[in-house]
């Protein structure tokens, strides 16, 4: 992973492209930018975009100078995955090239980029998104993040097979949303294009630690059974230098790992 390095502020008159612009980032990041002056184009269906198939994608990105992307699938089989965000980035790389896009960010996972990543399709979704990303024409910057805080309820409702929550003993570091959203905006007004930064939270747990202080303080019985992991015990946490969130998960006494 290269360092990320800082360059001049780039806020003034930029326009920037969302792809993904009403999710659960694109449209926090919306709001962060457009505070700091910026214009934002939101690039989803429900603004007549669609970047699969490219319909209203040329129209969208004309003018703009920068394509954060921020997309994501309900597909976690590896065939489907592998082809949604190869698919984005094909088509968000030679449409914005014709706009004239000289900077394009994409947000990845804390993990794929090691070369083993989990197994599990999504995730092969990801590796492929990235090497896609690196070797399109467009400079390109990656932000890797961890699991967001808000989201492990849902991870444990996927972890959950008969009632139980099957929970590996690895580890987990959990990072609050708004911290990758600013970490987004900085990409696109200051670190140069090429750089690779990984973010996570301040603390680092265990998975079956951490599902079971969540479901007690949710007040859910369901049980977590601690299960053997399939990938490296760190598969999903920084390895290298990466940034430390400041926010803590807002359930205290889970032991750290």
């Amino acid at each position: 992973m290269r360092a990320a390095t800082g360059g001049p502020e780039r806020s003034a008159e930029m326009k920037v492209f969302i792809a993904g612009g009403h999710g659960r980032v694109g449209s926090r990041l919306a709001d962060n930018l457009e505070a700091k002056g910026i214009e934002v184009v939101s690039g989803g269906l429900e603004d007549g975009v669609d970047v699969i198939s490219g319909k209203g994608l040329a129209e969208a990105l004309v003018g703009a100078d920068t394509i954060v992307n921020v997309l994501n699938t309900p597909r976690f089989d590896a065939e489907g995955a592998i082809s949604f965000f190869e698919g984005a980035i094909d088509n968000l790389t030679a449409e914005g090239e014709r706009a004239g896009v000289r900077h394009h960010v994409v947000l990845s996972i804390v993990g794929v980029g090691e070369g083993d990543a989990s197994e599990i399709g999504y995730y092969l979704g990801k590796v492929a998104q990235e090497k896609a990303v690196r070797s399109a024409s467009i400079p390109a910057t990656i932000i890797r993040a961890t699991q967001f805080q808000s989201y492990i309820p849902v991870l444990i409702d996927q972890h959950t097979v008969d009632g139980k929550v099957l929970a590996p003993r690895s580890f987990i570091q959990p990072v609050e949303l708004e911290e990758v959203v600013e970490l987004l905006a900085e990409a696109v007004t200051t670190l140069e294009p090429g750089s690779a930064v990984e973010i996570a939270g301040p603390d680092r747990f265990f998975h079956d630690d951490l599902f079971r202080a969540t479901l007690a303080d949710r007040g859910d019985d369901r049980e977590v059974v601690t299960v053997d992991g399939q990938e490296p015990l760190d598969a999903m946490v920084p390895r290298g230098a990466f940034r430390t969130g400041t926010v803590r998960y807002p359930i205290t006494g889970i032991p750290t790992a």
